[in-house]
């Protein structure tokens, strides 16, 4: 369950940093919901659903997509999806609550990326217990700002490769315009 939280960690820190939610949260919410419908279908790990596997592991191919067969009723269908979702919001609610808690340190790993462009983990647990970052020893702020590509970058100079000489032909024809 906490691995599920840990996924959707970004997609909340996103939101709340930025007030806005990317593209990248997208595989975020596919992972968390492949892992919490395992969970309830194949590993038997949800108490609404009791210790039973859910569908088979026969897999096939049909049209564009692998399609597992399906061997409960639509109402069950129905009470996996309700305690997949639950088991989501359940987690995304914990995850929030913890960054929410930890936005201040949050913020300084963030910082310190920014600054310094990599951490030991060290650091980062630094971080997490003491609220402060202390660089290692010969690390320096190696991060320039971001900047882009100069407006008319010039490209090499590609030199023409020279036809062969065959022997006993003389001179290749001109190419043709």
């Amino acid at each position: 369950l906490d691995l599920i939280a840990v996924i959707m960690a970004g997609r909340i820190a996103e939101e709340l940093v930025s007030g806005d939610i990317s593209t990248g949260a997208s595989s975020d919410i596919k992972q968390a919901t492949n892992l919490a419908r395992s969970m309830v279908c194949q590993w038997g790990m949800s108490e609404k659903l009791g210790m039973v596997q859910y569908g088979s592991d026969d897999e096939y191919f049909l049209g564009r997509d692998m399609v597992r067969r399906k061997d409960y009723s639509e109402a069950t269908a129905r009470e996996i999806d309700e305690e997949v979702r639950r088991i989501i919001e359940e987690r995304y609610a914990v995850a929030r609550d913890l960054i929410e808690q930890n936005r201040d340190k949050l913020e300084a790993i963030a910082k310190a990326l920014l600054e310094y462009e990599t951490l030991e983990g060290w650091q980062v647990e630094e971080i997490i217990r003491t609220g402060k970052f202390t660089p290692s020893s010969g690390q320096v702020n190696r991060v320039d700002p971001p900047s882009g590509a100069q407006a008319a970058t010039p490209l090499p100079e590609v030199p023409k490769p020279t036809p062969p000489k065959l022997p006993g032909f003389g001179a290749p024809a001109p190419a043709a315009a």
